[in-house]
C-alpha cells in the first residue's frame, strides 16, 4: 500500500494537471464492519464499501449490515448496493428505501455499477434518492482496461433513472470530487 501511495503521489508530480486520488474497496463483513481498520482506511481519500460475502442474510440483518457499514466514518461509496448479478444471482434482501436514506444522512454516495451483468443501483431507485440530495456514482467495475468501456451502460442507466449531472460524483470537477470525500 506505501508503495502504491509513492507511485501516485510520484505521478501526481508528473501530470500536475491531473488529480488522482487514493482509493480502497473494502469489503462489508457480517456484522457490517470494514475489512480494514481505520488505521487503514484514513490512508485513503475516498472508501469504498461493498458486500462480497454472506449474502443470504434476512432482510432485516442484511440491511441492518449495509446501514452499519454507511455509518462508519470512512465509507464514502456504497457499492454495487443490491449484489445483484443479472440473469445469475438475484439481488438480496434488503431495505433499499432504509439504505438510501441512510446514505443521504451520511453523506454517501451509491453506486451505479455499469458493468451490464450487474446495472446495480436498479434506476427506478434513482429518481427518488437523487431529489432528496443523493448522489450517484458511476463505476464500471472494470477489472481490464477494457472494462472501462462499460461506462456507457451506466451512464445511459443514470439518464434513464433521472440522474442529472449534478447528482452524479464522476461529472464533479477535482475540487468538488475532493470536498465531498471531505466529509466533516
Amino acid at each position: 500500500m506505501a508503495l502504491q501511495h509513492r507511485e501516485i503521489s510520484a505521478l501526481g508530480g508528473e501530470l500536475p494537471e491531473i488529480t488522482i486520488f487514493r482509493g480502497i474497496e473494502s469489503d462489508i463483513l457480517a456484522d457490517g464492519s470494514l475489512d480494514y481498520p481505520p488505521e487503514i482506511l484514513r490512508r485513503f481519500d475516498f472508501v469504498i464499501a461493498s458486500i462480497h460475502s454472506y449474502m443470504e442474510m434476512s432482510r432485516q440483518a442484511m440491511t441492518k449490515r449495509i446501514i452499519k457499514a454507511l455509518r462508519n466514518p470512512f465509507t464514502t461509496i456504497l457499492a454495487h448496493p443490491t449484489g445483484r448479478l443479472l440473469l445469475a444471482r438475484e439481488p438480496y434482501e434488503v431495505d433499499m428505501d432504509a439504505v438510501l436514506e441512510e446514505a443521504l444522512k451520511n453523506r454517501v454516495a451509491v453506486e451505479l455499477n455499469a458493468n451490464p451483468m450487474r446495472l446495480d443501483l436498479d434506476w427506478r431507485l434513482m429518481d427518488s434518492f437523487v431529489t432528496q440530495g443523493g448522489i450517484i456514482a458511476i463505476g464500471p467495475d472494470a477489472h481490464s482496461v477494457d472494462g472501462l468501456d462499460d461506462m456507457t451502460y451506466g451512464v445511459m442507466i443514470a439518464r434513464k433513472g433521472f440522474v442529472t449531472p449534478q447528482a452524479c460524483l464522476n461529472t464533479r470537477d477535482a475540487r468538488d470530487v475532493k470536498e465531498w470525500f471531505c466529509k466533516t
